[in-house]
């Protein structure tokens, strides 16, 4: 199954990777895989062994008659209902994998069959090209030939040329009795003295069933017990599967050399040779293949899957989504970008020197007044909530680099995705934000008692407080990138931006403000405080609106009435002390904005 993130993720059947194609067919039902095995026990009339080398039309199964479309369409709504489970979502299209021998009436079919099983099919590709995209990716080399030779339930052998167009298939020859089923079958023979079809029909089915089970076992293990129904417990031995695969494998090699002389080429002109299949990983296989061939083929790893693999990874949709989530590690963003980042820490940096050097100790400051033995603060509390919440949004604008940092240092192939580091380095500041916060808390604390004062809890209150809806919105956007399989089209940089015009005008807007309201204004601006609070909540109206909305026209309107709301507070001393809390509100308001835009790419 690939998801949507570009991912292969075999699915399991019957405690397997590989589902049997195998149909009974019963009273007004039909079981497959390794139920349809069991059934056959029982009734072995109504088995179908392998309904694709039946044909497209019908076949009997005792006294039924069915389309051997509806067995295929059995098998394939097994393996839609496991993808269904396996995604957590249903699953309606289907990329078919077929030999490269069928022709447009097989492939025409087989879609029918897909359509039957209630899935869309968006793609056909042959066996043979998927598979070379796996084992041979194209390099650019112009008139490479491959030879693949794939061996699984049956044989075909296919000829490919790869140019820069992509893979043409120059000739390809199969054989159903020259695979694993031929193989099953003489070792069936070895062990029991007799022919599949020999055995009584109650026989038949299990003993065959127990040597297809013992065949993968063979490959790992040097010798099996089994029982089998003819004569009890055997020990099978891996060189006897061996013995029975000789003829089968040598009749491979004689059909690749046949496949090369009908493409009008010689095994010189061969430029690689790949055996894959479910035999393509039996002990001396390749040799096998090699004596009458001329030359030993590659097995590649998981050779069974290949073609599968390779249809994936030729997948155009699927090709993009792992470039852009799992299939090449994070990028760290460009330098410019990178630089705007810093944007905000500077600001940060800026507004927090201004609050601690500007603030007043009655009595101390030029324009203080003593209010006896006890000192009281006046300070710029806007300003101290701008600079935590530019950390924050500082902090947020570099989840990008947290997160290519992160993928640098530990990436797990086929495991984490973009989509999760991106959900690590959102995480990162979600947590870094409130805690510089209040590290900042700390140091102003330190700051003004080394004055002898004794500092309310102010600094908590307008530092650490404004930040914590932002930073649960930006958790809650980490929560989404995780389950997120795809980045948002224009990116995860593009989703944290933060407008840089608001962050600006909303830092000149609260120093203009402060100025009259903790400062004091020098004599020759004397008569002018009002004026600079009117322009510092005029300032902050503007850069409140760039952060709400996007559209030049739209900030104009919106700007209008919040400036007549903050021309009003701002001159006033509790008004004043709000400013940077309704900053903050503005910033949460983007956030959830930006949680709203991903909740809706999701669906």
């Amino acid at each position: 199954m690939i998801g949507s993130d570009g991912v292969l993720n075999p699915l399991q059947f019957d405690g397997g990777w590989e589902l049997s194609s195998a149909v009974h067919v019963g009273a007004g039902d039909l079981a497959v895989g390794a139920q349809a095995w069991q059934r056959a026990a029982d009734d072995p009339d109504g088995f179908v062994l392998s309904p694709l080398r039946a044909g497209s039309g019908q076949v009997s199964a005792g006294t039924v008659t069915v389309e051997t479309a509806d067995l295929a369409a059995a098998t394939l709504q097994q393996v839609a209902a496991e993808a269904a489970r396996v995604a957590g979502e249903p699953v309606t299209q289907a990329h078919l994998v077929v030999p490269a021998g069928w022709g447009p009436r097989r492939r025409t079919w087989l879609r029918h069959a897909a359509r039957t099983a209630g899935l869309q099919v968006t793609r056909v590709i042959d066996a043979p090209v998927a598979a070379a995209c796996r084992v041979a990716p194209t390099t650019g080399t112009e008139g490479r030939v491959l030879l693949i030779v794939d061996v699984g339930a049956g044989c075909e052998v296919s000829v490919l040329q790869q140019n820069a167009h992509g893979t043409e298939v120059l000739a390809t020859l199969d054989d159903p009795d020259a695979g694993g089923d031929r193989i099953a079958a003489l070792l069936s023979t070895m062990l029991t003295g007799t022919t599949v079809d020999d055995l009584p029909e109650h026989q038949r089915w299990t003993t065959l069933a127990m040597i297809r089970t013992v065949l993968p076992t063979l490959i790992q293990q040097p010798a099996v017990t089994m029982a089998l129904p003819t004569t009890g417990p055997v020990v099978v031995a891996s060189v006897q599967a061996a013995q029975s695969a000789q003829p089968v494998l040598e009749r491979v090699g004689e059909l690749a050399a046949q496949a090369i002389t009908a493409a009008d080429l010689t095994l010189a002109d061969v430029h690689a040779v790949y055996l894959i299949g479910g035999v393509a990983a039996l002990p001396g296989a390749p040799e096998l293949i090699a004596a009458k061939l001329g030359i030993a083929p590659q097995v590649p790893p998981a050779p069974a899957s290949a073609a599968v693999a390779g249809a994936a990874e030729t997948d155009p949709g699927a090709a993009a989504a792992r470039a852009t989530n799992t299939g090449e590690p994070l990028r760290l963003p460009p330098l410019r970008r990178i630089v705007l980042f810093g944007i905000p820490g500077l600001l940060a940096l800026l507004l927090y020197a201004h609050f601690l050097l500007g603030s007043d100790l009655y009595g101390t400051a030029p324009f203080g007044r003593y209010r006896g033995e006890i000192y009281e603060l006046i300070a710029g509390w806007p300003e101290l909530t701008l600079a935590c919440v530019f950390v924050q949004i500082c902090l947020l604008q570099a989840a990008g680099v947290f997160a290519a940092l992160l993928d640098h240092n530990e990436r797990v192939p086929g495991r984490t995705g973009s989509s999760s580091r991106i959900s690590a380095g959102i995480g990162i500041a979600v947590i870094a934000g409130p805690a510089i916060a209040y590290l900042m808390v700390l140091i102003a604390n330190a700051y003004f008692n080394g004055y002898g004062t004794a500092v309310t809890d102010w600094t908590t209150r307008w530092a650490v407080l404004p930040i914590l809806p932002i930073a649960g919105c930006a958790a809650l956007i980490a929560a989404i990138a995780w389950r997120r399989r795809t980045p948002p089209a224009d990116g995860w940089d593009t989703i944290l931006s933060f407008p840089i015009i608001s962050m600006i005008t909303a830092s000149l807007g609260v120093f203009s403000a402060t100025v009259p309201s903790v400062m004091g204004t020098p004599y020759w601006l004397y008569g002018w405080g009002p004026a600079f609070s009117y322009v510092g909540g005029l300032l902050l109206a503007v850069g409140i609106a760039c952060a709400l909305v996007r559209h030049p026209l739209i900030r104009l309107f919106l700007s209008l009435p919040l400036a007549i709301v903050l021309m009003t507070l701002a001159p006033t001393f509790y008004g004043y002390r709000a400013l940077g809390a309704l900053y903050a509100a503005a910033v949460a308001a983007w956030c959830i904005r930006r949680l709203w835009t991903l909740l809706a790419g999701n669906r």
